[in-house]
């Protein structure tokens, strides 16, 4: 009984998260001028009448079989509103309240078989509470630590002003094998390991050659096609020319190249994919100002990693090895407990709920 009602809570949170997401996609911006040229809006339905009312549902007493002889559930509109948005488009809100009159028909025959009154439910509700709460107290951790000032932001650019740079460079990449015809090569060739190591430094070599001739001026579209040449490619130079690099848009093993200066090439760095040369073109700051949001989420997640550091630590916990004992596999169906902020890598169905009697029970 409880997969029934845990699939119906999931199909009407499912519809109500589809509903929000399309109609806050949907919402138009509005300003002073355009919002006065819109349709008013009827008001609808007072909070407290009916909008859903379903016969034959009422609330039994747990394995009773008996109903009162006008035996029926009302849903007001401020019932409804409390698991769907006012603003929701009026198809969506039908969806919602089939999910919904689902939930509730399923919770109350949950509730007449004494579902909800299980040790395994009475666990489910703990574990329940004590993600929301987590998730709630971590919230309130993210909107303390959110306000980050203009001085924190300009401090903390002075200080890292090196990751705040950019450059434009030239880049030339040396292929590490020269093309060969593959159709010659005999399966488990005992030698082709020394082959493929030999290819490698001759172009390890011409890599050298050719980032001296860099260094002397030449243009780097022509190395790139004697590049290419050299390793048998059939193919035609493009643009070597790279705008306004930032650190993290290049290889963390070629980052070095942030401390050229202008007019400079690099050594030939050995990459995964070839032979690496750079020559810097144009080193810049970037101003405070184009990368203030960028500072003030990188302060937020330190001060949040502060203040959760700062939570935990008020606290000492002792476990008992004796209990904790690596050797202890964990029980088949454990509970998983994320940390808060964790987003879960699927949406598992919600453990189910205690259910309140239906709203307007007569």
């Amino acid at each position: 009984m409880k997969s029934f009602v845990n699939a119906s809570v999931c199909l009407l949170l499912a519809a109500v998260a589809l509903a929000q997401s399309n109609s806050t996609a949907a919402a138009p911006r509005q300003n002073s001028t355009s919002s006065e040229m819109l349709p008013v809006q009827p008001a609808g339905p007072a909070p407290d009448a009916p909008v859903i009312t379903i016969q034959g549902l009422c609330e039994r007493p747990g394995g009773g079989s008996a109903a009162p002889s006008d035996c029926k559930t009302v849903v007001t509109r401020s019932d409804f509103e409390r698991v769907a948005p006012a603003n929701m488009p009026g198809p969506q809100k039908k969806q919602v309240a089939d999910r919904y009159v689902q939930a509730l028909v399923l919770a109350e025959k949950a509730h007449e078989s004494g579902a909800d009154r299980t040790p395994d439910f009475e666990k489910q509700i703990y574990l329940m509470r004590l993600q929301l709460l987590a998730r709630a107290g971590y919230q309130d951790l993210q909107k303390q630590t959110a306000t980050i000032s203009d001085s924190e932001a300009e401090d903390y650019y002075k200080l890292h002003i090196a990751d705040y740079k950019a450059i434009s460079f030239d880049k030339l990449y040396v292929p590490k094998q020269k093309f060969t015809d593959t159709s010659s090569i005999k399966p488990n060739d005992a030698d082709a390991e020394k082959k493929r190591q030999a290819s490698e430094a001759e172009m390890k070599d011409e890599a050298e050659k050719l980032r001296a001739r860099a260094a002397t001026g030449e243009d780097f579209k022509k190395l790139q096609q004697d590049a290419y040449d050299f390793a048998g490619l059939k193919q035609t130079a493009q643009n070597t020319r790279m705008e306004n690099q930032r650190k993290n848009q290049v290889l963390a093993a070629d980052s070095g190249i942030f401390e050229l200066k202008a007019g400079e090439v690099s050594q030939v760095f050995n990459d995964p994919a070839g032979f690496m040369v750079y020559k810097i073109i144009e080193v810049k700051d970037l101003p405070v100002a184009t990368v203030h949001d960028e500072i003030a989420r990188t302060l937020q997640a330190e001060k949040l990693k502060a203040a959760m550091d700062g939570l935990q630590n008020s606290v000492k916990t002792t476990l008992d090895e004796s209990y904790f004992a690596a050797a202890n596999a964990p029980a088949a169906g454990a509970p998983t407990l994320r940390k808060p902020g964790e987003t879960p890598t699927q949406n598992p169905a919600p453990p189910a709920t205690k259910t309140p009697p239906p709203p307007g029970h007569k």
